[in-house]
């Protein structure tokens, strides 16, 4: 359904450009769910955004494509963008309050996207859709105001929103930031469940690993604007082969374990206009050797597997 291939692109700056994805490669398949994974700054919303299109002004893009079944969404005209966004491919946002409009009741701006995907307003079905969002009172909702609501309601209105237009692909950028741990599990098990039953393809994107076990088939971890590891979530999860993916499943808590410290990532990302020659990851890794610093690591694919490291010239 969904294939990015050698996807480049930088945001045009006064001094030097900031690259923001560089030589990114993903395909995901009708029905399955991808996380990207990566620290603030690794291109993971850049990469969202990229999909539907919604660059901002200052984005260049310089090599690469995005098919959605098979048609390159950089050809699509206004017209199609209009119609296609919203319909075969719904988003949702890191932060519900400033994706709804202030000064209009939830229930109207969901009215608003049936009447351009769907041919018309239609209440009951904006109620039947916060019911399968698990809204409570779904009357009251309708007619409530983004203040009036809770930040776990205002997420499931914009899901919602979101589901309206019948997408084959949903986008969930970093959807359960702005929530507790609680309302968290809620929407992550919501999304997972509307995946299935209605089955969509599910892009989610996440700086949090521990969010996506059992919920997603494969995972793509990236660093600096690139992929530096993908695979079936539970291999690479129970397997971190790239140092970068091990760091962070290192610095996740476990109950399991006591330590009177958490592990962390030495160092911080790098500046994406001043990135270091070689691997991107070489200043802060622990198991650096001499290409690191020189030669940049190409994606060494094993099975379903890929790393790009240069510990890996052989399948491990």
């Amino acid at each position: 359904m969904l294939k990015i291939e050698n996807l480049s692109l930088h945001y045009k700056r006064d001094n030097a450009p900031v690259l923001a994805l560089r030589d990114v490669s993903l395909s995901l398949e009708a029905g399955t769910s991808l996380g990207v994974v990566g620290e603030s700054g690794s291109g993971k919303s850049t990469l969202a955004l990229a999909v539907l299109n919604l660059l901002p002004e200052n984005a260049h893009r310089t090599d690469g494509r995005i098919l959605f079944e098979g048609k390159n969404v950089f050809d699509f005209s206004p017209r199609d963008l209009r119609r296609w966004r919203g319909g075969d491919v719904g988003i949702v946002f890191q932060d519900p309050f400033s994706s709804l409009n202030p000064v209009l009741t939830v229930g109207d701006q969901v009215d608003e996207v049936l009447a351009v995907h769907r041919g018309g307003r239609n209440r009951s079905t904006v109620l039947a859709l916060f019911d399968e969002v698990k809204l409570s009172n779904p009357q009251r909702i309708y007619g409530a105001y983004p203040h009036q609501l809770s930040g776990g309601q205002r997420q499931r209105v914009v899901l919602a929103m979101a589901l309206a237009g019948q997408p084959k692909l949903l986008i969930a950028d970093e959807p359960t930031t702005a929530l507790d741990v609680t309302v968290q599990r809620d929407i992550l098990e919501l999304l997972d469940g509307l995946r299935r039953s209605r089955g969509m393809a599910l892009l989610f994107v996440t700086h949090n690993l521990g969010l996506l076990l059992d919920r997603t088939d494969r995972l793509a971890v990236m660093y600096a604007g690139s992929v530096v590891e993908m695979g079936p979530t539970v291999d690479l999860l129970t397997d971190p082969r790239h140092p970068y993916t091990q760091g962070l499943l290192s610095s996740l808590p476990r109950l399991t374990e006591r330590r009177s410290r958490l592990s962390v990532l030495a160092g911080a990302p790098p500046d994406p206009s001043h990135l270091p020659g070689g691997c991107a990851f070489h200043p802060r890794c622990p198991k650096i050797f001499d290409p690191c610093s020189t030669k940049d690591p190409r994606g060494r694919f094993f099975g379903e597997r890929s790393v790009a490291c240069h510990l890996y010239r052989e399948a491990p």
